[in-house]
């Protein structure tokens, strides 16, 4: 199905007859027609009559004639005609799109289908219309302008051509408008939308772009009739076409805009949705899956494909070194994400001048998919969407293990002192200051987290859970949790708030079909955590996780199964190291509906280690999960290394408001 743009009604501008007494530049049309010191403009034939008086125009004649611009150039309206010299070849060419395109039918807002109307017909549109302009403009010695052409093109005007194609005549009076001639034609020049279109081997996202090209009623530019049944019914329908991808990702169709656009080749299309096509397979509960699988693939393909040079400042694409996508935002939640080194984009490819733009045909697959949507993230601890606190059965009620309460940051920089056992003051400077700006901390605050319910005669435990948003299936994630020592949220510090904490973690994974049968209120009352959603066997310890080993983990280590914090430092611990999801939620599933990864972790401090040598609280920071395509690439990555490289700076929130 072939869509194409509707353009509103021109609107009827009338030439005063005092505005149109130029001269012609030829001393023989000015005998035959007549000129300013005989003739008013009103006594000049009309446009189509000078054209169809002129042997080198004949072929341009019976393409108007063919198209039914005739009669818009013998009418009222003032124009600017830049009639084109061309061969009766280039005239039948046009005639047969015309033709084709009279054919072609679209779908309207309502459903129904009808023909392609004139005023959308490409040979008009990239032809005729490309040859008139609104109103009559004329030009003097040194002159030097843009026209805007009745196609929306802008084409630059000089004193001796129209972009580059020499006058053959100029300045001609008629009695609607003015009349040039060219030694040729006016090349049609197509945005970076059309260019799409018209290019060898983009098929594939051509057709992606056509799937949603939507038409509306422009109520301004239509003529009401009246109101039937309560009804506006419309004597003159005008339809405009609007594209979605358009407002998310540039709006490539735009005349008075600037964009590159690294279109993917349809080799390459084919290899990117084999290769991300699996990473968003849904659980059955998402409706029509399949589609929404389809669709996310494809956006991921041309997402970070789009720069938009306006938002450079003012430079020219030779002055910078990095590019920044039409996704970038520059706050907190994408810091270097959708930013990529020019060479690295474009160096050797040939650059495809558009009318409102630039257009690269990438053959080679150069956006980096990490700096798009397969980028690392972290969720804030203080956001109380992503967590839940833990619960339990007891004295016959459901209760809450834990109390999770958000704290503040005391001071950018701590310096707390405290006293050692045998009265030995210690005195301690803590730099906020310094940690954000490795991004090891994040934002102002923290969750505390605090046991509750009563556990068993030798341990107090804890559980607080964390979903993590908008991830893969098919991909290996990284999962680590940030935790911050006691003394960042107070002012008086005593040597038992230096303490570490033990804890252990546990994962579950949604399942692929709700487990109905586990809906049972008797064991909902006696393991009030149990999710019919996920994962769940009888025993609890089987999903406990190892203490993965890789990178510094062996400082947070306590065992197979338990993790340790420092208690004086802000401490980065992988508690999941490879975990290969089974679905996605991406662009799906909200944070509150709990996405398809979850985690509990669970304090695992005895009774009799409490406020000696340990602490029971957990004081959460964010949860960071970082995305890998392979294994080994997921076991080999060292989160500290990467502190150390400045890189933690790419990550971005998850903010439940996007």
């Amino acid at each position: 199905m072939k869509t194409k743009i509707f353009f509103k009604p021109i609107a009827t501008l009338l030439f005063a007859a005092g505005t149109l007494c130029f001269v012609a530049c030829s001393d023989e049309w000015d005998k035959h027609y007549g000129n300013e010191d005989s003739q008013s403009a009103s006594d000049q034939p009309s446009l189509y009559e000078l054209i169809k008086a002129d042997e080198s125009l004949q072929e341009f004649v019976k393409v108007l004639d063919h198209t039914g611009y005739d009669l818009v150039l013998k009418g009222a309206q003032a124009l600017t005609v830049l009639a084109p010299s061309i061969t009766s070849e280039q005239a039948d060419s046009v005639i047969a799109l015309y033709d084709a395109q009279k054919r072609e039918l679209v779908t309207m807002p309502d459903g129904s289908v009808r023909y392609i109307q004139d005023k959308d017909n490409k040979a008009i549109t990239q032809f005729v219309q490309n040859h008139i302009a609104l109103y009559g403009r004329t030009v003097s010695e040194n002159y030097s302008d843009t026209i805007r052409m009745m196609n929306g093109k802008y084409l630059h005007l000089t004193n001796e051509s129209l972009s580059g194609v020499p006058f053959q005549r100029r300045n001609v009076v008629a009695r609607n408008g003015i009349l040039y001639t060219l030694q040729g034609k006016e090349n049609f020049q197509p945005s970076v939308r059309e260019l799409l279109e018209l290019s060898e081997g983009l098929d594939s996202v051509a057709a992606f772009y056509k799937l949603f090209d939507e038409y509306s009623l422009d109520e301004n530019a239509s003529v009401q009739r009246g109101i039937i049944n309560g009804r506006i019914v419309y004597a003159d329908s005008v339809l405009k076409l609007s594209n979605r991808l358009y407002g998310d990702f540039g709006w490539l169709n735009r005349e008075d805009s600037a964009y590159l656009f690294m279109a993917p080749t349809n080799e390459v299309w084919t290899a990117e949705l084999e290769r991300f096509r699996p990473m968003f397979k849904y659980v059955e509960e998402v409706e029509n899956r399949d589609s929404v699988a389809d669709l996310n693939a494809r956006i991921s393909i041309i997402r970070g494909r789009m720069f938009n040079l306006n938002d450079q400042r003012g430079k020219k694409i030779e002055e910078v070194d990095t590019l920044k996508n039409t996704l970038y935002v520059l706050d907190k939640d994408h810091y270097g994400l959708n930013v990529f080194e020019k060479n690295t984009l474009f160096d050797g490819l040939t650059p495809w001048t558009c009318s409102n733009g630039t257009l690269y045909k990438d053959n080679d697959n150069r956006v980096d998919s990490k700096l798009t949507f397969l980028e690392a993230r972290y969720l804030m601890a203080s956001n109380p969407a992503g967590f839940k606190v833990g619960k339990m059965a007891y004295g016959g009620n459901v209760v809450n293990q834990v109390s999770a309460t958000v704290k503040s940051f005391t001071e950018k920089n701590i310096v707390y002192s405290y006293t050692e056992k045998g009265g030995t003051v210690i005195t301690k400077t803590f730099k906020v200051d310094s940690l954000k700006s490795v991004h090891m901390l994040q934002g102002d605050n923290f969750l505390e987290v605090t046991p509750l319910a009563p556990g068993t005669s030798t341990n107090k435990e804890g559980r607080i859970y964390f979903y993590l948003p908008n991830t893969l299936a098919g991909v290996y994630y990284n999962v680590y949790v940030v935790m911050v020592p006691a003394f960042l949220g107070q002012d008086e510090v005593r040597l038992s708030d230096i303490l570490p904490t033990r804890f252990q973690a546990y994962f579950h994974e949604r399942e692929e079909k709700i487990r109905t049968d586990r809906i049972d209120s008797a064991l909902l009352q006696k393991n009030p955590n149990e999710d019919a959603k996920y994962e769940t066997e009888s025993n609890d310890k089987k999903r406990l996780l190892n203490v993965p080993d890789v990178g510094n983990n062996s400082l947070y280590k306590d065992g197979s199964n338990n993790f340790k914090t420092t208690g004086n430092d802000v401490d980065i611990i992988c508690i999941d190291l490879a975990r290969k999801c089974k679905f996605s939620s991406y662009n799906w599933f909200d944070i509150q509906s709990e996405p398809v990864m979850r985690y509990y972790l669970n304090t695992a401090v005895r009774t009799t280690q409490l406020g000696s040598t340990m602490t029971n609280v957990m004081r959460i920071n964010r949860i960071i999960y970082i995305p890998f395509e392979t294994e080994e690439e997921a076991k080999a990555f060292n989160i500290h290394e990467y502190l150390n490289a400045n890189k933690l700076s790419n990550l971005k929130e998850y903010n439940i408001a996007r």
